[in-house]
């Protein structure tokens, strides 16, 4: 997939000038998030059951430490000056001391509404993104384009307001030439990366993500995942979609879209066993291979 589409302007929002809806808006990450068009996130949890679509949509969410290293590290690679307003180191205070105490209030008030690091986090993302610049297709990639675009469109087929929110649009000159997914894992081997693909819905990721852009300019692009390594060496790899997981995601998306539609229809939003059902179960295929011996 080497087509292109028309790039988007660095101004607020930008009329699409295709044919197809929408627009293409450079919005605060808060603003963004609090619109109710459905993102691809939310529709993996949808294809787990519609209760933990609607839980997730309706309860609170605390990001865990893992997350919070996650955005830090996303932010400091892509948005370099929103890293430096929004993220600071925090010092070392002995709090069990009246001194101490007083020192890390007073600190915390002088850096109220920033999201603080620990300086073991701030050398870890220090060292992912020496990571990324060092690898030659990854600093291809990331060498132009924007970061951080919303867009938002109707599906068609189901009457759904969708968004997405590219990591980076990659472009050359005045087309956007890639999507561009950064990714922090465990494992960024071809085939560690290929079992976090399937386990956590990239495929899915992917394939909204090049038809909700298509669906803003007209054109389509090719997803390119840069995997990075949380723990040292914190290697990085980049690995474009192909064209079967493209097609997979594809579906497994528009199931979930039709699946929503249905629930709001019905005002419903069963778990596992829509019906109550009882069902047998078994050992999963892997754990039932064992010789029983007499």
């Amino acid at each position: 997939m080497q087509t292109s589409s028309s790039v988007v302007s660095t101004r607020k929002s930008i009329p699409d000038n295709s044919a197809h809806q929408g627009i293409l808006q450079s919005l605060p990450a808060e603003e963004y998030h609090s619109n109710p068009a459905v993102g691809h996130s939310s529709l993996l949890k949808l294809m787990r059951s519609p209760a933990h679509y609607f839980n997730y949509m309706t309860s609170p969410r605390e990001p865990t430490p893992a997350m919070q290293l996650g955005s830090a590290f996303h932010t400091a690679l892509l948005e370099p000056d929103v890293f430096r307003q929004n993220y600071i180191v925090a010092p070392k205070f002995d709090r069990r001391t009246k001194d101490g105490k007083a020192q890390a209030e007073a600190w915390e008030a002088a850096n109220a509404g920033k999201t603080s690091l620990t300086p073991g986090d701030m050398d870890s993302v220090e060292k992912m993104i020496s990571s990324v610049q060092e690898h030659g297709g990854a600093r291809l990639l990331l060498a132009r384009g924007q970061a951080e675009m919303s867009g938002f469109w109707t599906d068609q087929e189901t009457g759904i307001a969708c968004k997405f929110r590219p990591d980076f649009l990659a472009t050359n000159g005045d087309l956007i030439t890639s999507l561009v997914d950064i990714k922090t894992c465990v494992d960024a081997s071809r085939e560690g990366f290929a079992k976090s693909i399937a386990t956590f819905g990239y495929d899915v990721q992917a394939a909204y993500y090049i038809d909700g852009l298509e669906k803003l300019t007209g054109k389509r692009v090719g997803f390119y995942f840069v995997a990075v390594e949380k723990d040292a060496p914190h290697a990085t790899t980049v690995y474009e979609a192909s064209l079967e997981m493209i097609e997979v995601g594809r579906a497994k998306y528009r199931a979930s879209l039709e699946l929503l539609q249905w629930c709001r229809k019905k005002g419903r939003y069963p778990s596992y066993q829509p019906n109550g059902e009882i069902e047998k179960i078994d050992l999963p295929r892997w754990a039932s291979n064992f010789n029983i011996e007499d």
